[in-house]
């Protein structure tokens, strides 16, 4: 099955939820427990906007890419993923934006979610 073949090895953080320091609620943040799992990593949008991002992506591949997807096959390991988790992929921090959906046949069972970059890509 091609997703037992993922080619990448990547990192879930669960999300843990602390105090925002101004009394106001909490945010997420990664906690330190985190699952490697094998994923493929797609690029799904770039930093800027309009024609300047597609002669950037032209220019330098997807170095810029402030988006991705990744799919993974679904395990019982993958119970805490979900929205706000961290993603540690392509040497990169990435939190996950919206919620993970689940896709399933007859065959397969896998996840997709759509992340952003954590920070300025440098």
């Amino acid at each position: 099955m091609i997703l037992d073949k993922a080619n990448e090895t990547i990192r879930i953080f669960e999300a843990q939820w602390v105090d925002d320091g101004y009394g106001g609620g909490q945010s997420p943040v990664a906690g330190s427990k985190f699952i490697e799992v094998k994923a493929f990593v797609l690029p799904t949008g770039f930093a800027g906007a309009g024609w300047a991002v597609n002669s950037r992506a032209a220019q330098q591949g997807w170095a810029d890419t402030a988006r991705i997807t990744i799919v993974v096959k679904l395990t019982k390991t993958l119970k805490d993923f979900g929205e706000w988790s961290r993603i540690e992929a392509q040497g990169q921090l990435w939190t996950v934006v919206d919620h993970p959906r689940r896709w399933r046949t007859r065959r397969v069972d896998f996840v997709t979610v759509l992340c952003e970059l954590k920070g300025d890509a440098a």
